[in-house]
């Protein structure tokens, strides 16, 4: 699989489940939890339908207080 910044994140999870056509929060729960965990940022407060990788990338950035380049 290739990833780019671009891509949505509900696009890598349907990528991730492809028998079903629109993830639900089971499918998304343990990404949220593990960015929760690892980085302290809760996806459900930056969440939107067209949150992209890279979108994910800079808030984690910012919550470790890094500049996202």
């Amino acid at each position: 699989m290739h990833l780019r910044p671009d891509d949505p994140v509900l696009n890598v999870v349907r990528a991730a489940k492809p028998t079903r056509w629109m993830p639900d929060a089971t499918d998304i729960e343990p990404l949220a939890r593990a960015v929760r965990e690892r980085y302290g940022v809760l996806l459900s407060d930056i969440w939107h339908d067209g949150l992209t990788l890279g979108g994910l990338f800079q808030r984690v950035q910012q919550a470790r207080g890094k500049p996202a380049v």
